[in-house]
């Protein structure tokens, strides 16, 4: 896909450019990360037969387009389902938006309906215009698209708020323990850290969610705990930083299947090659690294980071016997590799260095993902 290609005619932009958000540089990476994986769980859902309705729901879906033209994330979600409800007829896929500005909304309803348009009989969108806290607290409506029985429904929620305090924690632990669903939430960790102690609207909403943090990484453990509700099970958190390695937030992830955290592994591969976290490009310029291809890169990122996990399986595992699922599920979910990465990068190198013993339960000796481990110490 071009550039030109995510760009809104200029025409409409300028019609409605009062009501436009400027894109920051992290912007265009936070779309394509989280349309990157909305594309890798359509595949999934698309093609299961056990689900039959497929819901995308955007909390603070904003106008669907910034004033440089660029689609926003809802409108690339509306063009894959495009995509994949053609192709899947017998699914059904609700895109469900919700903003509190109406405006907002109206410029929305304009490129979805008249720019991009609906391609599929089996697309249904629908708009609500709420306090993100309200939208999440009405149980009567998520009710009607959520776990349609006999089939299931698959859910994917996205919530990307303009700062910290707007979306209490309390409202998405309510919301994921009473619903089967994915959650991909933007956490601005930069305006925590500035202002929980001097600004009293944070004091009183963070005294109000029992957030006692005092630091960036307390705050996400703190979270991670609260989120970790219902059916989720597995949790990842992704860095964007600023120019000056400032930490600026963080999109954190959690879905009840590990099958969901490893197709966002894959998604972060794709969009970022490998980087622990995204730093707006201007303080990378400089970076030779134009010698080494794509997937050279790759191979470079895995290697280093395979040195950590190792380490870290060693001190989680010490002295027990494990399944290769105990080892992917601990690697993907604390560190950056993939469940990809597992078996060439940490399982062969530690078995070669005799730090860990594949049991030999299974009859080909090349079958790792059936077999057991027993763990030596560091």
């Amino acid at each position: 896909m071009t550039k030109e290609d995510n760009k809104i005619p200029s025409d409409i932009v300028q019609q409605y450019i009062k009501l436009l958000d400027e894109k920051k540089e992290q912007t265009t990476y936070k779309i394509e990360y989280v349309s990157a994986y909305v594309e890798k769980w359509l595949y999934v859902m698309a093609n299961s037969d056990k689900v039959k309705n497929i819901n995308f729901v955007d909390c603070m879906c904003n106008a669907g387009v910034y004033k440089d033209g660029e689609k926003g994330t809802a409108i690339r979600v509306l063009e894959l389902f495009n995509k994949f409800a053609l192709e899947h007829t017998n699914k059904k896929f609700n895109i469900i938006l919700n903003d509190y500005n109406e405006k907002r909304l109206e410029v929305m309803k304009k490129v979805m309906f008249d720019v991009v348009g609906i391609k599929a009989k089996n697309i249904n969108v629908v708009f609500e215009n709420k306090d993100v806290n309200k939208f999440l607290e009405n149980t009567l409506f998520f009710s009607t698209y959520f776990n349609c029985y006999p089939y299931r429904s698959a859910n994917l929620i996205f919530v990307d708020p303009y700062n910290f305090s707007t979306v209490k924690i309390s409202t998405l632990n309510k919301f994921l323990s009473q619903n089967y669903c994915e959650l991909l939430f933007n956490v601005f960790t930069s305006d925590y850290v500035r202002n929980h102690q001097n600004d009293e609207k944070m004091k009183r909403f963070c005294a109000e969610e029992g957030i006692t943090s005092q630091t960036q990484e307390d705050l996400i453990k703190f979270i991670k705990n609260k989120l970790k509700v219902g059916s989720i099970k597995y949790s990842f958190a992704y860095e964007f930083k600023i120019t000056t390695n400032i930490e600026l937030y963080q999109i954190m992830f959690f879905t009840p299947n590990i099958a969901g955290l490893e197709k966002l592994k894959e998604a972060l591969w794709d969009t970022f090659k490998g980087k622990s976290y995204h730093r707006n490009e201007k303080a990378t310029q400089g970076e030779q690294i134009g010698i080494f291809s794509i997937d050279e890169v790759k191979d470079l990122s895995a290697d280093g980071y395979s040195a950590e996990a190792k380490e870290m399986i060693l001190e989680e595992f010490s002295g027990k016997t494990i399944s290769f699922s105990d080892i992917e599920i601990f690697v993907i979910e604390n560190t950056m590799l993939s469940s990809n990465h597992l078996i060439r990068y940490v399982l062969k190198p530690l078995i070669s260095e005799g730090k860990i013993i594949k049991v030999g339960n299974v009859k080909r000796a090349n079958n790792y993902k059936d077999d057991k481990y027993t763990i030596g110490t560091k």
